[in-house]
């Protein structure tokens, strides 16, 4: 690169690079024909319960309806499962994949809040929504876990915050036409503030926290971080502001000090544009309560103690304290008192519920606290009236003396819409603008209401709260109209047809509840679908009537929370589970019952805590057999996995390598590709040598974890992925991985990819905003890649033409120095290399320049004859605009890239 670098030198002209014309290996067929020219600028679901076709032991309840393993009242399966996904981001010593993801969270959102710009989005009738590679698949009538509701700064309508599918809004306050306004922003709103906007007219400004506090002015189309929070930020714990018509925001926040974490208060009096830090609150986490009745008034828990501030925070008063043995906890309280306060103190290792009915100047012991997830809330109105969340909500009417839970967490499943889901992140109350109040509680199912204090409670998720979290997906190959799906906490879903009149959005039966993943058949169809729970295998067997079978993990073994099932290819009835060795199953004969014998003898388990995570069989070849371990270790099989071969080469620093999918190719029998932990070394690597050997294949991604891996299937060998935050592709020449979500489809988690062929689309499960489909085939438009990598990559190529062979295309490079001169570099592959400061997104080596000079506007337009040969079609071409820029450390300004696949 150094050598290319330096033929491009400094002077005032980038066709030396045009050098590389004589050898084109685009080909005299496009190459005779562009002859550049430049131009002037100018709910329908069903809830399966009632159905569930139990086969296997009916007499095994975990098995009737398994448990929300993620809200068990011990928390130890909750516990276990933050372990698998914690030893999923395996690191190096000293590495915080957190952090790291962070850091890829920024630049992607600032990476998506210029793509808003370049390409401002249409409504869904909108000609750039038509042509779109993506469409949304569903669920539209089963929701995820929520955390926090909000009305509108007008109280006429709804905001809701997810935990990792975005802010939600409706038209109203129950529920109705809810739409996205947070996919342009990885992550959920686990909380959740509205504030009027600037000028009348204005939208609503929303404020979200999670990891990082966000603010978006224009309903979610872009985001941008406010000044003056700590650089060091940990995790945002309460957001609230003034009920008293200042507009007055507060945020309680945690910040890395060394190893430890310290608590603060800032508060913003802009509308969210900075804050100020007003108070500390030490190593204990403390909480914060805003009156919602028209006062100004703030309380704190500091420790032990309860504060009040008058005046905003500007000055503070001690008003009373707790036992010392409370350290920090959760802080709410009810206006219909003096107000009356609650706390859930931290003393020890137990949880302690404390009651002031003196605004903190005293404090009543009132109960140990358990099933508690943080979550709590008290009456406007009524000053005996209080609840917390758990698996279930607890809720008093008499002041703390007694608690009733509003309905056992397995009632859900007979009244879906009339009985609260299990585990409750998050309750909310809200004045309802006559003088009364709405209650939301936020589940793992769904956001509910009431609107009587929790003696009954109403679901507003039934229909349009797209945000379930997925942890596989499975579309029949013998009917594409059947779609199963796992998820966390909504159960085995099933959907059998389109819903209707509502283009490609399906709603989904749950057969079974509980969290499910790794759906995998043996020929594509569901004859014999398997999936597991955190305790056993699922079995579906029939396609058009299915019925659910269990099989037992095998006794004495080690492996994932969720560990892994592979479908035998060669025998539909079995399948292999992974642990320290390798198991398969079989069915016997034809009862429901399934028997385990060690397929392979081999140990897996090199060193304490080692066991496989995938095993995948190569299409071509099922006697040809991949495994991977939690520990990087790769081996290879010729005999459908009895004996094995560990690979001899997995690159550099491979301890620390998680693998977590697994991709023999569809057109190469040597072929195959893993994906795994990718913070201390590649995420990605490929052997072509049949296992042998692999080698890093990560160019073009960013340090992640990639969840999965699927080929394309039209046979182009295409590869795709899922990551923490977006998908990517990558063609078998291409010398880099694209980013293909852009600005499409949302961003957040992409769990699973299935191909399905029949639609010659991509299906991609994803853990917070349901399921989306990527359509492989050519959409007749450029597509913008490389945004945001940063340094001198300054300036924008984009074009409106479509790709259509047989007219001109015209691409548009902008944000350069008055008449500056440069090139448009086109090439038949992408690339990621660095050059003069900033990054190379086309393979030069395969490219041709076009000489451009900018207009006095820092602009050119430049066009591009495409002949009319079909020749040319599926052609992908790769662009890139380059500037000479005094302003830029080495000279030189570069575009992003653009991507277009030439088309009939």
């Amino acid at each position: 690169m150094r050598g290319q670098e330096n033929s491009m030198g400094r002077s005032a002209s980038i066709l030396p690079l045009g050098s590389l014309v004589a050898a084109l290996v685009i080909g005299p067929l496009v190459w005779a024909a562009i002859r550049p020219a430049p131009a002037s600028r100018g709910p329908r679901g069903r809830f399966a319960a009632s159905a569930l076709l139990r086969i296997a032991d009916s007499r095994d309840d975990r098995r009737e309806n398994p448990a929300a393993t993620s809200g068990d009242p011990d928390g130890q399966d909750r516990v276990e499962r933050e372990a698998w996904f914690e030893e999923r981001h395996r690191v190096g010593p000293g590495v915080s994949w957190r952090q790291i993801e962070r850091t890829n969270r920024r630049r992607e959102v600032g990476k998506r809040n210029k793509l808003s710009q370049m390409r401002p989005s249409g409504g869904p009738d909108s000609e750039a929504q038509a042509s779109s590679s993506w469409r949304e698949i569903g669920s539209r009538n089963q929701a995820g876990r929520m955390h926090a509701a909000r009305h509108s700064s007008d109280g006429q309508r709804l905001y809701a915050g997810s935990s990792a599918g975005g802010v939600w809004r409706s038209t109203d306050l129950d529920g109705t036409d809810w739409e996205p306004l947070g996919d342009n922003l990885a992550g959920g709103a686990h909380e959740l503030e509205i504030l009027p906007g600037a000028f009348a007219g204005a939208p609503d400004v929303i404020v979200r926290g999670t990891s990082d506090l966000w603010v978006s002015r224009d309903e979610g189309l872009t985001w941008e971080l406010p000044t003056g929070l700590p650089s060091n930020l940990n995790s945002v714990r309460r957001l609230r502001q003034s009920s008293d018509g200042s507009n007055t925001l507060y945020v309680v926040l945690s910040e890395r000090i060394g190893i430890a974490n310290h608590y603060g208060v800032y508060r913003s009096t802009d509308l969210a544009l900075s804050f100020t830090k007003i108070r500390g609150l030490g190593l204990d986490p403390g909480d914060l309560w805003t009156r919602r009745d028209g006062s100004p008034d703030v309380y704190v828990l500091e420790g032990n103690a309860v504060s009040t501030s008058i005046d905003r925070g500007d000055s503070w008063s001690v008003a009373g304290s707790l036992p010392a043995a409370v350290k920090g906890g959760e802080l709410t309280g009810s206006e219909a008192g003096a107000p009356r306060l609650w706390v859930v103190g931290r003393a020890g290792g137990a949880r302690k519920l404390y009651r002031s009915d003196d605004a903190g100047g005293s404090w009543t012991f009132k109960r140990d606290v358990s099933d508690y997830w943080d979550s709590m809330n008290a009456s406007i109105v009524d000053a005996d009236r209080f609840a917390w969340g758990g698996v279930e909500v607890h809720r008093t009417t008499d002041g703390g003396d007694t608690f009733q839970i509003v309905n056992g967490w397995g009632e859900y499943y007979g009244n879906p819409a009339g009985k609260l889901h299990a585990d409750v992140p998050g309750i909310d109350v809200l004045p309802d603008g006559g003088g009364g109040e709405l209650w939301y509680v936020a589940t793992d199912g769904g956001l509910f209401r009431s609107t009587d204090g929790l003696l009954t409670v109403e679901n507003l998720s039934l229909q349009g709260l797209r945000v379930s979290q997925y942890y596989s997906t499975h579309t029949s190959s013998a009917n594409t109209d059947h779609v199963v799906a796992g998820a966390q906490d909504q159960g085995y879903q099933r959907a059998d047809v389109p819903a209707p009149g509502l283009d490609h959005l399906l709603d989904f039966d749950q057969m079974i509840s509980g969290d499910y993943g790794h759906l995998t058949s043996g020929n594509g169809s569901h004859t014999y679908l398997y999936s597991v729970y955190p305790g056993f295998v699922l079995i579906q067997i029939g396609e058009d009537f299915p019925q659910l079978a269990f099989a037992d993990f095998p006794s004495g073994e080690s492996y994932g929370w969720m560990p892994t099932v592979t479908a035998d290819p060669l025998h539909l009835p079995s399948f292999f589970f992974c642990a320290t060795k390798l198991y398969r199953y079989s069915r016997v004969g034809m009862t429901f019952g399934w028997s385990s014998t060690i397929w392979s003898g081999q140990s897996f388990q090199a060193s304490s805590g080692e066991y496989l995570t995938a095993v995948a069989f190569s299409p071509l070849d099922p006697q040809r057999a991949f495994a991977a371990t939690s520990h990087g270790r790769l081996f290879h099989s010729l005999d459908q996995g009895v004996s094995w071969t560990q690979s001899t080469t997995t690159g550099p620093s491979a301890h620390y390598f998680y693998g977590t999918a697994l991709l023999p190719s569809a057109t190469d029998v040597d072929t195959v590709t893993v994906g795994g932990s990718g913070y201390s070394n590649p995420a990605v690597y490929r052997s072509t040598d049949g296992g042998v050997t692999f080698a890093p294949w990560s160019e073009g991604l960013p340090s992640t974890l990639v969840y999965c891996l699927g080929e394309s299937p039209d046979g182009s060998g295409a590869v795709f992925a899922g990551t923490e935050l977006s998908a990517y592709r990558r063609d078998p020449q291409g010398g880099t991985w694209l980013d293909v979500a852009a600005d499409e489809a949302p961003l957040t988690t992409y769990w699973s990819v299935e191909a399905v062929a029949d639609q010659n689309v991509m299906r991609f499960g994803t853990y917070g905003r349901g399921i989306w489909d990527f359509v492989v085939g050519p959409t007749c438009r450029y597509e913008v890649y490389g945004v945001g990598v940063g340094g001198a990559n300054v300036l924008t190529l984009d074009s409106t033409s479509s790709t259509k062979i047989g007219t001109s295309h015209v691409l548009s490079l902008s944000g350069g120095q008055p008449l500056a001169a440069g090139a448009l570099l086109v090439s038949l592959n992408s690339a990621s290399l660095p050059a003069f400061g900033g990054t190379l997104l086309v393979d030069i080596s395969r490219a041709f320049s076009i000489p451009v000079t900018a207009s006095i506007w820092g602009a050119r337009d430049t066009s591009v004859p495409i002949p009319m040969n079909p020749n040319l079609v599926g052609i992908s071409l790769y662009g890139q605009g380059a500037l000479l820029d005094p302003n830029q450390s080495r000279g030189w300004a570069f575009s992003n890239g653009l991507r277009g696949e030439l088309c009939e």
